[in-house]
């Protein structure tokens, strides 16, 4: 896990340009015939690269200027991907030519621009909705569906209708992944992300996120596109990533890649100056490619599953937050952007009446149902843009201070059961992510909700 020594920096075209402009110098100045071919032909080869760099240089100012000057009338995602397209391609074929840093630099930051205003447009929280099959001993039990997909965002149950950015019943877990793709990129470009996974107990939370093998979940295609995209950056920047993963059981933190304690009293929260959230104590360790991020993956759920068989501790009912973070330093100013991308995995979110916990267990669901109240409150105060967020009524929503407002993105899958007999908790879960989803367009539902549930909080 130890980092390896960064590459020298090597720009092979820029210094071959820069060695036969200084190779014609010295042969001009030793009075070599200018008609002669190999001198000919190493004009027309200088005199090509500067055509073509000539050409990246105005299609990058028309592409910069059509962004100035868009409308808000125009200002559509159509029209933002075209442009962003346009500055991603004069960058690739400018780092290919040598262009000149200065001008890469201001590309690269009107890029990052448009693609954050693309992922803006489409909602600062974005909700989708996942509902499984049935399952065989719902089967075998004579259950039936209840629930009706609409179209591919909306779906109904006998509670009402609700819709939200995208419903999937259920779903390749690609098609899953690509509503999440982008805001791998928004990591690399400097934003906090964070994807929830919510709903009752099996309806598929943890396989929505970590998938099983052969049928990787967001997590693992995260890391992949995450690795991808900082391999094409690798000429011109140093990209550190790092992975840690948390457990918070009854809002106690446990370290998942740390020495074998189950409750370590020594990870307290704290923030630095510029309001970035630290866990103090807390394991993190660098990942050089996609596989040994995802073997720390690995670690940390396996660690999970043999504490959860030591204290007969359900999995669902704690909440898993494996992160990772992001630095990308530019090889030749040492200019840096910091991200990170939080994958939450929250506990069940069923009601006491329908777990029919008791003592230990009861404590644990209260728990739960607590610190899902106060996401939902912290998601409502956050859309509503409201002075004073109320993330310090949990360590959940404390330890996603920095990944929630402001210019982070947030993604929430709800993923429902389609049993009539877990009815009553889909509809739950559904008013839940409607809550979320309504709250966002700040008066311009696109959830319809039954009026008896206008107000919908967690579960309880």
């Amino acid at each position: 896990r130890a980092a390896t020594p960064e590459p020298p920096v090597v720009n092979l075209l820029h210094r071959s340009r820069t060695q036969l402009r200084a190779a014609l110098e010295v042969a001009a100045a030793c009075g070599l015939n200018r008609s002669d071919v190999l001198f000919a032909r190493a004009q027309a080869v200088l005199l090509d690269w500067d055509n073509k760099m000539g050409g990246i240089r105005a299609d990058l100012k028309q592409a910069i200027s059509d962004w100035e000057n868009i409308s808000v009338v125009d200002m559509e995602a159509g029209v933002l991907r075209d442009i962003e397209l346009r500055l991603s391609g004069c960058i690739g074929r400018a780092k290919i030519l040598g262009l000149e840093e200065a001008d890469v630099r201001e590309a690269e930051f009107y890029r990052r621009r448009v693609h954050n205003t693309i992922e803006d447009l489409k909602g600062q929280i974005r909700v989708y909705c996942r509902v499984r099959p049935l399952s065989e001993k719902e089967i075998a039990d004579g259950d039936e569906p209840a629930v009706r997909i609409v179209d591919d965002m909306s779906l109904e149950v006998p509670a009402g209708l609700f819709c939200f950015d995208g419903v999937f019943a259920p779903g390749r877990q690609d098609e899953i992944f690509d509503d999440c793709r982008n805001l791998v990129q928004c990591t690399l470009d400097g934003n906090n992300v964070t994807i929830f996974a919510y709903g009752q107990t099996g309806a598929g939370k943890t396989y929505t996120m970590y998938g099983v093998p052969g049928q990787e979940g967001i997590a693992g295609r995260a890391i992949d596109d995450l690795f991808s995209l900082a391999h094409g950056m690798q000429g011109r920047y140093s990209v550190r990533v790092t992975g840690s993963m948390l457990e918070l059981y009854n809002n106690t933190l446990i370290d998942l890649l740390g020495p074998v304690r189950r409750f370590q009293e020594s990870l307290k929260l704290r923030y630095d100056q510029a309001g970035a959230v630290q866990i103090e104590s807390l394991s993190e360790w660098e990942a050089q490619d996609a596989g040994e991020l995802k073997a720390l993956l690995e670690e940390g759920l396996s660690q999970r599953t043999v504490a959860a068989n030591a204290m007969n501790i359900e999995s669902s009912r704690s909440h898993l937050i494996f992160t990772m973070r992001v630095t990308c330093r530019n090889r030749l100013t040492n200019e840096t952007v910091s991200g990170k991308l939080l994958l939450c995995d929250l506990g069940g979110s069923e009601r006491l009446k329908k777990s029919e916990s008791s003592g230990h267990q009861r404590k644990e669901a209260i728990e739960i149902n607590k610190s899902l109240t106060a996401l939902g409150d912290v998601i409502e105060a956050v859309a509503k843009k409201q002075k004073q967020v109320p993330y310090r009524n949990h360590k959940l929503t404390q330890i996603m201070q920095d990944s929630l407002g402001g210019t982070a993105k947030t993604l929430m899958f709800v993923n429902c059961s389609p049993a009539r007999s877990s009815l009553g908790e889909t509809a739950m879960s559904l008013m839940y992510a409607a809550r979320a989803k309504r709250i966002t367009n700040l008066g311009t539902p696109s959830s319809t909700l039954p009026s008896a549930a206008s107000s919908p909080t967690s579960p309880t």
